[in-house]
């Protein structure tokens, strides 16, 4: 039996049996071991020093146990055999020791590959119950409203005159037909379509005297309140409610260096927003946002009439250390009690707002991670890097449950649809990819822009797709097709954010230094 038939042999049952060599492998090996020993010693004999001296030749040869002097050897011979024996003894304890290195690589590479767990603070386990108790009533509710509607079109597409009544709005338990609800559902649709395709540009207001970074919406005591921040670590709000987009407040000096992203949230009492901040001085902040009750007067003690500039106060209410490089993106989680953070050290960190306490350290992106955004029912979480990669986390396990490929290049954005089972992703190629998370693979391919993508997001109807680019625009794109509805094109340069204030009215900023509201 040869040498490569001593492995192991598959038997029936699939298992794998070990075999030994025979006596004649082995003299084979150990014969072809020798041969390459005398070329190796060959090689170096003429390096190893000998003694000259016959009387230190015979002592040599009399330490190692050889003959002092062999039947026909003269002392040449001799003095050649104790070079080839200390040149073998070399070359052999160089193998020995080169095969001991490679042993212990092995099994240190061994050892790497084995996956390490450790316990997880209390904090964290009290988050992931918090998370899987939250996720599991908003996965029921929408799944519940998925097979209504599913429900719906299959009685309409059974008999277009079908007068069967189904539960709606289990409030009042008002019933209405299948055929009825959708055609209405369809026909919302239609306006909102028609109505964003005649949209343009409202009003544009000068935002800060450095680039704008980034753009969002929030609400605070009923009033829809546009947020931008800016190289220059600015905080800036601003009225969403009419074109002139007047300012109603603002916080300077928000970090030492500039804000690369941010995100809005409205508190429980509506009365209360927090703004969380990214910057590249490795911090992330938490800011709180409230309306002043102090009334503004002027130098006369009269009250002013249409000053607006602060209505509203913006206060610091936590600076999160722990990333080890500059951070890119941020986005609260929709229990509304954490808050998640990427960084250029490949890692994305989950923080609790109430203590300011890092909870989670994530790693698993071999390069920069950027992009972040949490499925609606809280109980995902998708990640991007700079390596094309887009991760979806599990938040109650803590498992990466899948990865998409498909971007040419560096991923920026993640935005879950409000669906659920549709994952939007876009990047440095210019495409927007759309991913089914019941099929694991993509449905949708947009070449959207000729520059990379900046921001992506999904009207709260989930009927229409906002992104913004380099390449100076920003468009909007159908749900139900994902073709384009408009494009919006007044920016002087690139186009940094999107942000939609309601249905119909759109709000963007750029590198121009200016926000701009499209309706």
């Amino acid at each position: 039996m040869s040498s490569s038939h001593s492995a192991g042999q598959q038997n029936v049952a699939g298992q794998t049996e070990v075999m030994q060599f025979n006596e004649t492998s082995l003299q084979q090996m150990q014969k072809h071991q020798a041969v390459v020993l005398d070329l190796e010693a060959k090689k170096v004999a003429a390096s190893v020093s000998v003694p000259t001296l016959p009387a230190q030749v015979r002592a040599a040869l009399r330490t190692m146990g050889l003959p002092v002097r062999l039947f026909g050897e003269n002392l040449a011979n001799v003095r050649e055999r104790l070079r080839m024996e200390l040149a073998r003894r070399q070359v052999g304890a160089d193998f020995m020791e080169e095969q001991q290195q490679q042993d212990a690589v092995k099994e240190e590479d061994e050892e790497e590959e084995i996956t390490k767990y450790t316990n997880a603070p209390q904090a964290l386990i009290e988050a992931r119950q918090a998370i899987c108790a939250f996720s599991l009533q908003r996965a029921a509710k929408r799944l519940e409203s998925e097979r209504l509607l599913r429900s719906l079109a299959m009685k309409r597409k059974r008999s277009a005159s079908s007068a069967t009544a189904v539960t709606l709005d289990d409030k009042n338990n008002t019933k209405v037909a299948a055929e009825t609800s959708l055609s209405r559902m369809d026909l919302k649709c239609t306006k909102t379509y028609k109505t964003l395709r005649k949209a343009g540009l409202d009003g544009s207001q000068y935002g800060d005297n450095r680039n704008l970074s980034c753009i969002s919406t929030l609400s605070v005591a009923g009033m829809p309140v546009v947020a931008t921040a800016s190289w220059t670590s600015t905080i800036h709000l601003w009225d969403g409610s009419s074109p002139s987009l007047q300012s109603l407040g603002e916080k300077t000096m928000c970090h030492e260096d500039r804000i690369m992203g941010m995100d809005t949230m409205t508190l429980s009492d509506t009365d209360t927003a927090m703004i969380a901040t990214t910057s590249i001085d490795l911090t992330a902040k938490l800011w709180k946002v409230r309306k002043n009750d102090v009334v503004m007067t002027n130098d006369d003690g009269d009250d002013k009439i249409g000053d607006t500039s602060q209505l509203f106060g913006i206060t610091e209410a936590a600076t999160l250390h722990g990333h080890a490089a500059r951070l890119c993106r941020a986005a609260f989680h929709p229990l509304k009690k954490h808050v998640a953070t990427t960084s250029f050290d490949h890692t994305w960190r989950l923080w609790d707002i109430e203590t300011g306490q890092n909870i989670l350290l994530q790693d698993g992106h071999w390069r920069e991670c950027y992009g972040v955004g949490f499925h609606p029912d809280g109980s995902l979480c998708a990640t991007t890097d700079f390596a094309g990669v887009v991760h979806v986390w599990d938040l109650r396990t803590g498992k990466s449950i899948k990865h998409f490929l498909g971007h040419a290049k560096r991923v920026l954005n993640a935005e879950f649809h409000p669906n659920g089972f549709q994952l939007a992703t876009s990047g440095d190629d210019g495409t927007i990819k759309i991913w089914d998370l019941r099929r694991r693979k993509q449905a949708a391919s947009l070449p959207a822009h000729s520059n990379l993508v900046t921001r992506l997001r999904f009207a709260e109807s989930g009927e229409y797709l906002a992104s913004s680019s380099f390449d100076g625009t920003a468009k909007l794109w159908s749900c139900r097709n994902w073709k384009m509805l408009n494009q919006f094109q007044g920016h002087e340069g690139k186009v940094t954010g999107v942000d939609l204030v309601d249905d119909h009215t759109i709000v963007t900023c750029g590198f121009d230094k200016t926000l701009k509201m499209w309706r």
